[in-house]
């Protein structure tokens, strides 16, 4: 009765293991749990041997022991990801028990018919020792230790009996049962110990999964602080660039104005200020000033997009407008220009006021470059083709630096020393706006060549 009663005990712990283990409820914890289920009934048999007949007792319950090993080995095996296949264990089990009759009825066997048993549980145990130590050895696990320390133990005494068979004393080889106190109590703390450190591997897997939600759970909280951080900067850094292109664009007609109010002072002081003169520079001023209003409202689209004006276009119409706003710089830096244009005028669809702003800006570079060589000359050219209209505008300064040449256009790049970077690259996102583009390069024989590329509405006809 000393098995039986170590099978009721025995038959506790997995149930109380399952208990504590019920809210992780894997696939590693349910194999284990079976294990020692099958080895307490494995115990409860071996303990009714006097009640239930040895035909059905001995091969069943050695069964159930050759089958918990193998829930067990399974356990560790499917931990590690690399489980035994189900029809392979269906044909261990089945050889096993083919073998083990064989043995028992087979009696010119002799001492090896009752050593068959502890034999196989050796291999098996070990097998168990095996995936708990490299379980050990990967991940530094106390339960897993726990468990390859008690089946070693196990083995251990499963060999004492192994050598007591084989070797026996006398002469007369000792009954399997007159061993069996000793391997079950040995079975059983191992079992026990191995069940403490699974429980241990399992809150070990459970905290480390825990502890993995947890520091992804952090980074995505890090990640979202730094991405609204990132979300602010760059809001500032738009703000910043609303701020520097109000600044650039209102140079021009605030220039203007200022030069055609100081013209008009001057006229005026002088007594030389006729009415014609006089209603030209207020005209020009109030044109500047309209620009001013006009260019603070396509800046706000920074900040509250808005719709194009879209109609057409005529680019030469513009162009001599632009060239007309720069005339006094044009004049007091002595540039001449040279502006050739067909016999028709020139059609795109487009934003007058946006395109214009393109045009200026080119221009004012132009005027820039050319202050650093003594031929100063501007040349700009309107040609259509069968679906583009092309402004090119050319100078006769220093060109672009080759190795800068990739970088020219590029948000807050200059090459002036107090440039903000800004006009080509509004002006380039200006003219995708149009489905248009600028190409800056340097022309054959020196100097800068910008071209406007805009698509064609038509060649000919009257503006609306």
């Amino acid at each position: 009765m000393p098995s039986m009663n170590l099978g009721l005990i025995y038959l506790l712990m997995p149930i109380l293991m399952w208990v504590v283990l019920a809210r992780l409820r894997s696939p590693v914890v349910a194999l284990w749990c079976l294990g020692s289920l099958l080895g307490a009934g494995a115990l409860l048999l071996v303990g009714l041997f006097a009640v239930i007949p040895a035909w059905i007792n001995a091969p069943v319950s050695n069964l159930l022991e050759f089958t918990s090993l193998l829930c067990t080995i399974q356990a560790l095996r499917l931990d590690q990801g690399a489980p035994w296949r189900l029809r392979w264990m269906v044909l261990a089990c089945v050889a096993f028990l083919v073998v083990f009759e064989v043995c028992r009825y087979w009696h010119g066997l002799g001492v090896y018919r009752l050593a068959f048993v502890p034999l196989v549980e050796i291999v098996l145990v070990l097998q168990v020792v095996a995936w708990a130590w490299r379980i050990t050895r990967l991940q530094q696990s106390a339960g897993a230790m726990t468990i390859a320390v008690s089946h070693v133990l196990l083995s251990s005494g499963m060999l004492l009996v192994l050598v007591a068979l084989l070797f026996p004393r006398g002469g007369v080889p000792n009954c399997p049962r007159d061993t069996s106190g000793l391997t079950d109590t040995l079975g059983m703390l191992a079992s026990l110990a191995g069940d403490i450190g699974f429980i241990g591997l399992a809150l070990e897997r459970s905290l480390k999964k825990w502890t993995e939600a947890a520091d992804r759970q952090a980074r995505l909280e890090e990640r979202q602080i730094l991405g609204n951080q990132l979300a602010h900067l760059d809001r500032q850094r738009g703000f910043g660039l609303v701020a520097a292109s109000l600044a650039h664009e209102l140079n021009q007609p605030l220039t203007a104005i200022l030069a055609s109010a100081q013209a008009a002072q001057r006229g005026t002081a002088a007594n030389r200020l006729n009415p014609a003169q006089g209603r030209e520079l207020l005209d020009k001023i109030i044109l500047n000033t309209r620009r001013i209003s006009v260019i603070t409202e396509r800046v706000r689209s920074f900040i509250r997009p808005a719709q194009l004006d879209l109609g057409p276009v005529d680019l030469e119409k513009i162009t001599r407008e632009m060239l007309e706003l720069v005339k006094l710089d044009l004049q007091r830096q002595g540039v001449r220009v040279a502006f050739q244009v067909g016999g028709e005028p020139v059609l795109v669809q487009g934003d007058a006021v946006q395109l214009s702003q393109v045009v200026l800006n080119v221009l004012r570079n132009a005027i820039e470059a050319v202050q650093q060589v003594k031929d100063r000359s501007i040349g700009i050219q309107l040609t259509p083709s069968a679906s583009e209209a092309l402004l090119s505008i050319r100078d006769t300064g220093p060109g672009l630096d080759p190795e800068l040449a990739d970088q020219v256009g590029m948000p807050y790049f200059s090459t002036k020393d107090e440039g903000l970077g800004l006009g080509l690259s509004i002006s380039s996102a200006i003219l995708r706006q149009h489905q248009g583009e600028l190409v800056i390069g340097n022309a054959e024989g020196g100097g800068a060549c910008v071209d406007i590329r805009l698509p064609l509405l038509s060649v000919g006809g009257a503006l609306p």
